[in-house]
C-alpha cells in the first residue's frame, strides 16, 4: 500500500516488514490529493462535497507538517453526498493491515448531537462474506456533549455482521492521532489507537482501554484492497447541520507489520 504523508509529499511502497520510501519529497505542497496533481492518492470522489489541499508553510498541516487535506459537505447535499480520496495500487488481500493518519474536527462546531455522524474512512477487501459489505473496517465519528471515534470491524459472529468499538475523543484540542491493527483470519483480531495528537503510544498499549486486542470472525473477508478517507458517507442529520464544516486530515500510513505511533 500507499503512505500519504504531507509532510515528505513523497509516495512510499510496503515492505513486508514495514515502510519502504520509494520516491523523493517535492520542495511545495501538491496542486491536488492526487497522483495527477503530485498528490499521493490514486483517485478521488467528490459528490455534493469539496476536497481540497491546504496550506503551504511548515505548521500549516498536521502534525507539524506544511499541507493537509480538507473536505467538506456542500450546502443542498443529497443523500449520496461524499468527499473522499481513495488508495488502491500496491499490494491487494492484505491479511494484516496497519494504519495510522492524523484528524483536526476544530471546524466541525456543529459535531454537538449523536446523530450527527460521518463515515471518515472504510478499508475494503476484495471479497465480503454473503450479504456484507466490502468494508472490513469503518471509521466515523460521532457527535455529542463529547464526541466520540467509532470503529466498525467486520464480525460475522455479531448480529449485524460488525463489531463496534466507541470511543470518546481524548480532549477538547480537536487534533487526534488514530491508529489500527487489522489481522484477517480464523480467528482475527482488531487493535486501535485514538489519543489527542501529541501523546505518545507503544505497541504494547492500545490507547484507551476499549481499543485492546479483539477477537473476530472475519475470515470470509478477502484481506484489505482499498483504503477511502475523507467523507465516505455523512448521516442526514450531518448533512443538514454541518454544511461547508470542514474536516482536515494528514499523515496517513499504512503498513503490514510495524506499529507506526507518531
Amino acid at each position: 500500500m500507499k503512505s500519504f504523508k504531507m509532510k515528505a509529499l513523497a509516495l512510499a511502497t510496503l515492505g513486508l516488514g514495514g515502510l519502504v520510501m520509494a520516491g523523493s519529497a517535492f520542495a511545495a505542497c501538491p496542486a491536488g490529493a492526487t497522483t495527477a496533481n503530485g498528490g499521493a492518492w490514486d483517485s478521488q470522489s467528490a459528490t455534493f462535497g469539496t476536497i481540497a489541499v491546504v496550506g503551504g508553510t511548515a505548521g500549516q498541516g498536521l502534525d507539524g507538517t506544511s499541507c493537509k487535506l480538507s473536505v467538506n459537505i456542500n450546502a443542498g447535499a443529497q443523500v449520496n453526498a461524499k468527499a473522499f480520496v481513495s488508495n488502491t495500487t500496491g499490494p491487494s488481500n492484505e491479511q494484516r493491515y496497519r494504519a495510522r493518519f492524523y484528524i483536526e474536527t476544530t471546524g466541525l462546531t456543529g459535531l454537538t448531537v449523536a446523530n450527527r455522524q460521518a463515515y471518515i474512512f472504510t478499508a475494503q477487501a476484495t471479497t465480503a462474506p454473503t450479504g456484507l459489505s466490502l468494508s472490513q473496517v469503518n471509521g466515523f465519528i460521532v457527535g455529542g456533549a463529547t464526541p466520540s471515534f467509532a470503529f466498525l470491524v467486520g464480525d460475522t459472529s455479531q448480529p449485524t455482521g460488525y463489531s463496534q468499538i466507541t470511543v470518546p475523543f481524548p480532549d477538547a484540542s480537536g487534533e487526534y492521532r488514530v491508529e489500527f491493527d487489522l489481522t484477517t483470519g480464523n480467528p482475527g483480531s482488531f487493535r486501535c489507537w485514538v489519543t489527542a495528537a501529541g501523546t505518545a503510544t507503544t505497541d504494547a498499549s492500545p490507547t484507551p482501554a476499549a481499543c485492546a486486542a479483539t477477537s473476530v470472525s472475519n475470515s470470509g473477508w478477502g484481506g484489505i484492497s482499498r483504503f477511502n478517507f475523507g467523507f465516505a458517507n455523512v448521516s442526514q442529520q450531518f448533512r443538514a447541520n454541518l454544511v461547508g464544516q470542514i474536516l482536515c486530515l494528514d499523515e496517513f500510513d499504512s503498513r503490514r507489520q510495524t506499529f507506526i505511533g507518531q
